[in-house]
């Protein structure tokens, strides 16, 4: 018998085949497979020498990336050929435009605004709000765009652990921040999941493990109370001919710990623990939501309901298109458990999110709630000049937060986020009848215009005709949609506050020396509870804050502190353990040796002093010859916390006074030069230095250097 073994390019290609055999029903014709395999050939020749951190063929992660696409996003051929092709462009010699004449226009546009979030460029220090930025603007030319980039950064966090420490930082954080909001936003539940579960696995094992050791240890216990759930929910509803399956639902660890973190609460008191699905053949679209009640009803007759956790999304959607009915009742063995009530075509839905609304109405049909929130936000943003933290800001509030859903007084529904007002409601129903707002009435109880809504809330705008927007309704709204209209209408006056107040910080913050203006001006915002940046910055620019108020801030929160390298010089010839040269060591003067500069140390026993030289220091040489006293040193850098001092020195001026000063501080391993300036005038000088010190110990000391040196006549030293 000949064994065969196979080639890793035979067993890549195998596995590329085994994907599109399961992924037929999705590719659907001959000519879509030989589309994917003229694209899979062609990214594996593109990749052919490249490997991935963990040593493993790069053309995987393409496959991987179209596997997740096709097969838990459910899309079909254009995209599984760019997740394909995805990085081709950013990796490799190819362009958008081999791509373009390859595979066509429609795959190359995909291919560049994937190149265009990855190439993107940063503002203000801000690198995830330029990302949000692409991505937004990809959404609206086409939204398989960011389903791809989703799978891209699923299939490379599932790898997190074989990459070094900081890029794992920064991926768990990109993950955390963008991607796995974004998958929530578009339905991809499942993606969301497996994205913070490994997350929280990667940053904080322990928790994960207690958490899965727990599930693990209860699971025989969960199965059975929900088997004895169950089956008398089964007969009931064989015996009301419903035709349905019955499904678990696992609990997510993330999502587990971020409750009990929430609530405080122990693992046992987290309700969906214990959760089923029921998943009905519904008889026609017509009477899915009638279905749906029905089924609720029927269950919550057998077992008592919780009705504070009743969640309806059967007529008001999720922004995600996300229907069905959640209760949470209480089981025989005194246990309350979740069910979820959905139809097949709502399961579907629920499984693929907007993919599943995009693959079958299209983008031409009527648009989701989450296609007119990113309108929304692409209209402001083209007509906004905001900072990347109020950008971010915003974005959190009108993406990423959580909905509500209220009525008009006609019983319409309208999704609003968390936190959303009477006024932010009023735009949300007509710029015109928010500009003429004066009250509202929730429930039929009149309210005033900046009280927050609730769940189910019926609210009715009172107008009139002399009403004329205040600026103080910025502080009543936090939707996209209100501020745009009311920055429209105030727009100049506004936007020459917000440039007052922006330049009058920053001159404030330099003025006290201040290097991270971006961080300060952020911890101004939190401590004065101020929502958005740019109303910070007006307020500024309006005299509304005292000076007085912002140095109270910048003493606690804005320190002139900061970690700077320093150097020190090291030898072994001490100790082992501690290779850091002592104290006794002098810069020789002869040759002025500088960090970065190869050097010799010369010990003097005796004097009990070691002498840095610069390697090839003539003076060196010739003692190292005579006594062989010379001993192996070199630099070594290390960073420490530092305080900024500004030293003015003045006296007669003479030759070289500049590069005795200089020379001073450079040879004074505990300073770091910031910036010198150097003024001479009727013979005499003015030498301007800013330097960062070690330690404040240091300063007399350095004063003392500079006044031995006789040209010097004056030295001040202020923060």
């Amino acid at each position: 018998m000949i064994i065969q073994h196979k080639t890793t390019e035979q067993k890549i290609f195998s596995e590329f085949e085994r994907f599109l055999s399961n992924n037929k029903h999705r590719f659907n014709t001959e000519e879509n497979l030989e589309l994917l395999r003229k694209a899979f050939k062609f990214a594996y020749k593109a990749h052919q020498n490249m490997l991935r951190v963990n040593g493993e063929p790069y053309i995987i992660h393409t496959l991987e990336t179209a596997k997740i696409v096709t097969e838990k996003i459910g899309l079909g051929t254009t995209s599984a050929a760019a997740a394909l092709l995805h990085d081709i462009t950013t990796k490799t010699d190819y362009t958008v435009d081999d791509i373009k004449s390859k595979f066509g226009p429609k795959i190359a546009s995909i291919i560049a605004a994937l190149e265009k979030i990855k190439k993107t460029e940063y503002f203000e220090n801000y690198p995830q709000a330029s990302v949000l930025r692409e991505i937004l603007l990809s959404i609206s030319d086409d939204i398989r765009v960011i389903f791809i980039k989703i799978a891209d950064k699923l299939h490379n966090i599932r790898t997190i652990e074989e990459v070094p420490a900081q890029k794992q930082k920064q991926a768990i954080e990109d993950i955390l921040n963008i991607y796995a909001p974004l998958a929530h936003r578009l339905g991809l539940y499942d993606i969301k999941t497996e994205m913070e579960d490994i997350c929280l696995r990667a940053t904080n094992s322990g928790i994960y493990k207690k958490i899965a050791e727990k599930l693990e240890s209860t699971e025989r216990e969960r199965i059975q109370l929900i088997n004895k759930f169950v089956e008398p929910v089964k007969s009931l509803l064989e015996h009301h001919k419903v035709k349905f399956e019955i499904q678990g639902r696992p609990k997510s660890i993330f999502s587990i710990w971020k409750k009990m973190e929430q609530k405080q609460v122990p693992f046992k008191e987290i309700y969906d623990l214990y959760a089923v699905r029921i998943i009905f053949k519904a008889k026609n679209k017509v009477n899915e939501n009638f279905e749906a009640l029905r089924i609720g009803a029927l269950i919550t007759d057998m077992y008592p309901e919780k009705r504070d956790r009743r969640r309806n999304w059967l007529k008001t959607p999720k922004d995600t298109g996300y229907r069905a009915l959640h209760i949470t009742v209480m089981s025989a063995e005194g246990r309350w458990v979740e069910v979820q009530i959905r139809s097949e075509e709502m399961h579907e839905a629920a499984e693929y999110g907007l993919a599943a609304h995009w693959k079958y109405k299209g983008l031409k049909e009527k648009k989701s709630e989450f296609d007119q929130k990113v309108r929304e936000i692409l209209e402001y943003l083209a007509e906004d000049n905001s900072s990347a933290l109020t950008f971010i800001d915003n974005l959190k509030v009108n993406l990423f937060t959580s909905d509500i859903y209220v009525f008009t007084p006609k019983g319409d529904v309208h999704n609003l986020p968390k936190g959303a007002t009477i006024l932010d409601f009023a735009f949300k129903i007509h710029s015109d009848l928010a500009l003429k707002a004066i009250a509202g009435k929730i429930n039929g109880k009149p309210q005033a215009l900046n009280t927050e809504l609730n769940i189910g809330d019926q609210i009715e705008i009172l107008t009139t005709k002399n009403q004329v927007p205040q600026k103080e309704w910025f502080d009543y709204v936090i939707t996209q949609k209100a501020l745009y209209y009311l920055k429209k209408y105030f727009k100049e006056e506004i936007e020459k506050s917000i440039e007052r107040g922006k330049e009058k910080l920053e001159l404030f913050l330099k003025k006290a020396e201040i290097d991270n203006i971006g961080k300060c001006t952020d911890n101004v915002r939190k401590h004065l509870n101020y929502r958005h940046t740019d109303k910070l910055y007006e307020d500024i620019g309006e005299n509304r804050i005292p000076e007085s108020i912002l140095t109270d801030i910048l003493k606690k929160y804005c320190q002139k502190h900061a970690k700077i390298k320093f150097w020190q010089i090291k030898s072994r010839i001490f100790s082992e353990k501690n290779d850091i040269l002592p104290e006794n060591y002098i810069i020789a003067n002869c040759c002025n040796p500088l960090p970065g500069n190869e050097i010799i140390g010369i010990n003097d026993p005796e004097e009990n002093k070691i002498t840095i030289h610069r390697m090839n220091c003539p003076s060196a040489l010739t003692e190292v010859s005579l006594k062989h006293n010379n001993i192996d040193v070199s630099w070594t850098s290390f960073t420490a916390i530092s305080v900024l001092k500004h030293f003015r020195i003045t006296g007669t001026d003479q030759p070289e006074i500049i590069s005795k000063v200089i020379g001073l501080f450079s040879k004074d391993l505990n300073v770091n030069i910031k910036t010198l300036n150097y003024e001479n005038s009727d013979s005499m000088f003015t030498i301007e230095v800013k330097l960062y010190i070690r330690q404040e110990s240091y300063l007399d000391g350095l004063v003392k250097k500079l006044n031995k040196i006789p040209a010097v006549k004056n030295v001040q030293v202020t923060n």
